[in-house]
């Protein structure tokens, strides 16, 4: 966040592609290629011809960027995601040396390499000795800081921060004062790269100084400001209480807490000693609020009570404690948010605590007055403010979502702070401020950043993202406010206007949730239509988590937006054009303009059913051709729609035992022709389906499973019962095919010895008692998170199974047991001869008495389900799971019927009137 200090260094650059252009593509295997400013590729995207798979990795970097001998790609990351995709993050190294932002990204899927993003840099003539010492370039680091005092001659604090002095990390810098510049090569210097905390005046940042020359080359600011500052006077120092912040076990409950900002709300707090604290230890590694008491210091003091019912009466004080109350609960609604909508644990989703600091001292720190809050690189940090004239205390939920999605920028796109990345790395945390009041205080203003706090006359809030100009920000690239990025980044001018500028991304996402009309500062008209806050928040994460490297700008932005939009909804889908007219209405790219093909694809051969149990069965055909490109396909359960693939295979699920079904699939291309039919496939489903032992932990509240990664299934969960179903999660795995597990566990405060077992139930008989069944095992340990590889038998049986995943105390759990401490959890797997990643259903069949006009959707449905009926009044509905239970009823009355509280699976809306029922499968995402 932004701060008025004495200026680090007289010269800092910073990477700022200002265009994204499109090479000629002449590698038949590439569809599409964006290239930057100096001229290495930035997205490639390629064609169903491509024979690149995931494992081709060195292949792929020799062949599409020219990887030299003498550097090489080492991979720092590998995720899964819903959508079926595999994303592998690599670092570039030179001569054993890393080249700083130099990260490449593969996305695969059915094991197939469909694109690939990053950074990297023609590197020649580079020198890889350095002149200077790591202790000479640490002595010009300290020169150019110019402050008083740094964190490492604090050790309490230092400790608390897990900050230690720096060494100084060897690396390779490109020359940021080429940046904007069209050019052959990359000026590459050797670099010493070094985390500076200074205490007074406060900073911190990665500064990197030349190894040979020992200039201060480039400075990535840490710390990120609420705002700028603005002046006030030194408020009165407040008094603290020191507690003990060891954790008993089993103390932690649930309180009321009268907040500043958002009324009573339910929090998490522990009780220490005879007093309760806010510490939250239901949520990842914890949530803990502590008092820094007016100082600018980080102590482990905590806020006490001694009921355990946190009042207005007793902390809506002249000290503003019940702030710290908003920034408890602001954490804690954070981390559900992120838990809740994008499967993350905490900020790095490894669960990292969340430790907030109220009552800090920015005055002496340095600062003109308390009106901020900031990420310092590890904790939250909340100001008082001032007042009247400035801000109040600055804990309000969507500051306390601001900062902390500063953290999650940092183990995700880790925009540089500075030019167009800085106010992209601004805009996603007001984005994430605003999804996070969105969801947990609706009655908020959604649009508006900081309106709480806010005391300034004629502002309404820091921030507005529906009309960027009423608090002086531009909403739109270029235009009226807009802050030129042609000028050297520092702390005195915002870094090139990080805040300023990040007002244009923030309108983007406003008008790509809400939709707008108008025109633009640059002359542009449009209309966009709006796809709603939850969907653009999915588009806007998957932007941020798997596109944009460091140096990003707006231009790589809109590329990758709208290659997000497509990996999650589909090319030439409401999202994908809505997406691109949001970027044209900031001035970012052209409007979307559909293809004039009208060619449809041939009909998909070769249609064949396989692995049929009693309520699935495996498609797969014989692919299709187009004058273009096929993009996907649909698949047809008689003449209704069933589903899409974007593969040759699909899994259909949630069919009834010993029932006869026909199914069909038709081909598409980016254009929207269909082709016409295949022939049809007719399938009977098997007679009955299995029932499996029952196991679990009599108590999940000290140790838990937290986390499930294996093949796609990427499950974060909270619930502290000793057995969770999450069978309705499932995963494609092939025959013959090795496949790594990753289990997480959770602790409430100490670290006990788990156990842990995996079992697959290969032949589908309703047991894991044959031979091979007990896939992979672990003996006691404290290890985090535990790892191990399972191959599935080519003997297994094709189609859907249960995989059981069991984690018990102190020793090795059985298939079949009870027992005292841990956790067990189910999931389906879908064992394929090709090892391909199918999509899941997303509509049913429907079947009526009646004869009315009829239309249910969109199915799949995420929140709400529309009803279109003739003589809709006279129609009641119920909501029915797959066991038959009722789970919902109501009237049919032209208002959608509300579906969000129900979990991820097949249901059923039955519609009678009278002597008439309509009976419809729905799937709920």
């Amino acid at each position: 966040m932004k701060r008025k200090l004495p200026k680090i260094i007289t010269a800092a650059f910073v990477l700022s592609f200002s265009v994204s252009a499109f090479a000629q593509v002449t590698d038949k295997q590439v569809k599409q290629k964006s290239v930057s400013e100096n001229g290495q590729p930035s997205l490639i995207t390629f064609n169903e011809l491509s024979s690149y798979k995931g494992s081709d990795y060195q292949r792929v970097f020799k062949e599409q960027l020219g990887l030299k001998d003498t550097q090489s790609f080492q991979k720092v990351r590998t995720e899964s995601d819903k959508q079926g995709y595999t994303h592998e993050k690599f670092q570039l190294y030179e001569q054993g040396i890393k080249v700083e932002f130099a990260n490449y990204t593969l996305h695969s899927k059915d094991g197939k390499v469909v694109s690939m993003n990053g950074e990297y840099y023609n590197i020649e003539n580079v020198k890889l000795s350095p002149s200077l010492s790591a202790d000479q370039a640490f002595n010009k680091a300290l020169q150019y800081t110019h402050a008083s005092e740094y964190l490492w001659e604090k050790p309490l604090d230092a400790a608390e921060l897990g900050y230690a002095k720096p060494k100084g990390e060897l690396v390779l810098l490109p020359n940021m004062e080429q940046q904007g510049e069209k050019r052959a090569g990359d000026n590459i210097r050797l670099a010493y790269k070094f985390d500076i905390y200074a205490t007074k005046p406060l900073s911190r940042g990665d500064l990197y100084i030349d190894a040979e020359t020992g200039k201060a080359l480039f400075y990535n600011a840490t710390i990120k400001h609420l705002h700028d500052n603005v002046h006030a006077k030194k408020a009165s120092a407040g008094s603290a209480v020191k507690n003990e912040t060891a954790l008993a076990k089993k103390a932690i409950v649930a309180a009321n807490a009268e907040t500043r900002y958002s009324g009573t709300q339910t929090i998490q707090t522990s009780l220490s000693g005879s007093s309760y604290i806010l510490l939250d230890g239901t949520r990842g590694n914890g949530i803990q609020t502590y008092n820094s008491a007016r100082t600018a210091t980080y102590p482990t003091t905590n806020f006490t009570d001694a009921d355990n019912n946190w009042t207005a009466a007793e902390y809506n004080n002249t000290n503003k404690d019940n702030g710290a109350l908003d920034a408890h609960w602001g954490a804690e609604m954070t981390y559900d948010y992120w838990s809740a909508v994008h499967g993350r644990n905490s900020y790095d989703d490894a669960g990292a605590k969340i430790k907030s600091y109220v009552h800090y001292n920015l005055i002496a720190a340095g600062y003109s007055s308390n009106n901020n809050a900031f990420w310092n690189g590890s904790v939250m940090t909340y100001g008082d403010g001032s007042g009247t004239g400035g801000f109040d205390i600055l804990t309000s939920l969507d500051v306390a979502g601001h900062e902390i999605g500063h953290a999650v920028c940092t183990y995700t796109a880790n925009l540089a702070y500075q030019k167009e990345s800085g106010a992209m790395n601004e805009a996603f945390s007001d984005i994430w401020a605003a999804c996070i009041e969105y969801r947990a205080a609706p009655t908020k203003s959604t649009w508006l950043v900081g309106e709480d706090i806010e005391r300034r006359s004629g502002h309404i809030a820091l921030r507005s993202m529906s009309n960027p100009k009423a608090e002086g920000q531009p909403d739109t690239y270029g235009g009226t406010n807009w802050i030129s990025v042609s000028c050297t980044p520092t702390s005195s001018n915002d870094y090139c206007g990080v805040h300023t500028n990040s007002g244009v991304f923030n309108h983007w996402f406003y008008i790509l949730s809400v939709g707008k009309t108008g025109t633009n500062d640059i002359g542009s008209s449009y209309s966009v239509t709006g796809i709603g806050i939850d969907k653009a928040a999915k588009i806007a994460f998957r932007l941020e988590d798997v596109y944009l490297t460091s140096n990003s700008t707006f231009a790589n932005a809109r590329t990758s937006g709208i290659q997000s939009a497509i990996d999650l909804y589909g090319a030439g889908s409401a999202e994908v054009i809505a997406t691109t007219n949001a970027f044209y209405a900031i001035g970012v790219g052209a409007a979307y303009s559909g293809s004039t093909d009208t060619t449809p694809p041939s009909a998909p051969t070769g249609l064949a059913a396989s692995g049929t149990t009693g309520t699935t069965t495996n498609l797969s055909w014989t692919a299709s051709t187009d004058n273009a490109a096929v993009t996907g396909y649909d698949i047809y359960q008689g003449t209704a729609f069933k589903g899409s693939s974007t593969t040759t295979t699909y899994t259909v699920t949630g069919l009834t035992p010993s029932t006869a079904y026909t199914f069909s699939v038709k081909a598409k291309d980016a254009a929207g022709n269909v082709s016409a039919s295949s022939s049809s496939v007719n399938v009977t489903t098997t007679a009955t389906s299995v029932t499996y032992c029952t196991s679990q932990g009599s108590s999940a509240a000290d140790e838990r499973i937290g986390k499930v990664v294996f093949g796609t299934i990427n499950n974060t969960s909270t619930a502290t019962t000793g057995y969770e179903n999450f069978t309705s999660i499932s995963t494609n795995a092939a025959r013959g095919t090795a496949y790594t597990i990753t289990i997480t566990p959770t602790w409430t405060s100490t670290i006990y010895n788990e156990g842990y077992a995996v079992f697959i139930d290969y032949n589908q008989d309703g047991d894991f008692s044959d031979s091979g069944e007990t896939v992979w095992t672990k003996t006691a340990s404290k290890t985090t998170p535990v790892t191990g590889t399972i191959t599935i038998p080519s003997t297994a049986t094709l189609g859907t199974t249960r995989i059981r995943v069991s984690m018990k105390y102190n020793s090795v759990p059985t298939a079949c047991e009870g027992f005292s401490y841990g956790q067990v959890e189910d999931y389906t797997i879908n064992i394929t001869a090709s090892g391909t990643l199918d999509q899941e259903v997303v509509a049913g069949l429907i079947e009526t008495t009646g004869t009315e006009k009829f239309a249910l959707y969109p199915n799949p449905a995420e929140t709400e389900l529309n009803v279109s009926i003739e003589e809709a009044d006279g129609y009641s509905y119920k909501i029915i799971n797959t066991l038959g239970q009722q789970l919902g009823s109501g009237k049919i009355a032209g208002n959608a019927v509300d579906v969000s509280k129900l979990s991820t699976g097949i249901y059923l809306i039955e519609l009678t009137s009278g002597d008439k029922k309509i009976v419809k499968k729905f799937a709920k995402k």
